[in-house]
């Protein structure tokens, strides 16, 4: 029976003391491994393991694929664990993905990437990544500041498909950076606006901001409104004209 050696599975998930592999298992009919992680086991006398001092929640996540395997982590986590011992194989609790497939969702979501897209290249579920993106929009999910393994995969602008534009536009339309979307999503900017799917957009937006206490979330949504204007600069030249005079 084809197995995988247990350090061979830390060293790829990066699953390192106070926590170990306790369990996995691989079906390579469907390409995917999940695997169970907890905290080391202290064992006393005969070799008996000790009891644990907190009690233990358990969670499922999806995790990056590696080798073309998918891989899904079940972790048994004490309540209330703190930020800064969360690790890359670990997820916020009742969100899909773990930190580190969560930053290559986020990254193709920077880049425009449309949802069927995402789901495409990651070989992810649209419900699984509806999910993730609607508590994003929510303010209920936060992109960890630990970058995913470097081995995991490529960045997400080397994979793009053919339906993102890389278009930057004509030069009318501000930068990316321009601290003038910042004060047109908050509201401080005021428009006289005459296409009505900006007027929902930017209405969505700065609900969206009301919520969002995330900075990279926060930068998400600007580069959304960027990029609308980009896509849309022919039919925003009333728009385009207040904006550039701030």
């Amino acid at each position: 029976m084809t197995g995988i050696d247990k350090a061979l599975l830390r060293h790829l998930l990066a699953v390192e003391g106070p926590w170990e592999v306790s369990d996995y298992q691989l079906d390579l009919r469907k390409r995917r491994c999940e695997v169970w992680i907890g905290p080391q086991v202290e064992r006393g006398w005969f070799g008996r393991p000790k009891a644990l001092a907190a009690a233990l929640q358990t969670h499922t996540w999806q995790h990056l694929s590696f080798g073309g395997l998918r891989f899904v982590v079940h972790a048994s986590l004490p309540a209330g664990l703190a930020e800064a011992q969360r690790q890359p194989w670990m997820g916020e609790p009742g969100l899909p993905f773990t930190t580190a497939l969560a930053r290559q969702v986020f990254a193709f979501f920077n880049e425009g990437v449309p949802l069927r897209s995402v789901c495409t290249l990651l070989g992810l579920s649209l419900n699984d990544v509806w999910h993730y993106r609607h508590a994003l929009d929510t303010g209920r999910a936060h992109v960890q500041s630990a970058p995913a393994p470097a081995e995991s995969a490529a960045p997400a602008s080397a994979a793009l498909p053919p339906e993102v534009a890389q278009d930057a536009g004509s030069g009318r339309v501000p930068e990316p950076g321009d601290p003038i979307w910042l004060r047109l999503a908050s509201g401080e900017l005021q428009l006289d606006i005459r296409v009505l799917s900006l007027k929902l957009m930017l209405a969505r937006v700065r609900s969206q901001l009301d919520v969002i206490s995330d900075e990279e979330v926060r930068q998400l949504k600007l580069r959304e409104l960027h990029r609308y204007f980009v896509k849309n600069e022919r039919v925003l030249s009333h728009e385009l004209s207040q904006l550039r005079m701030g």
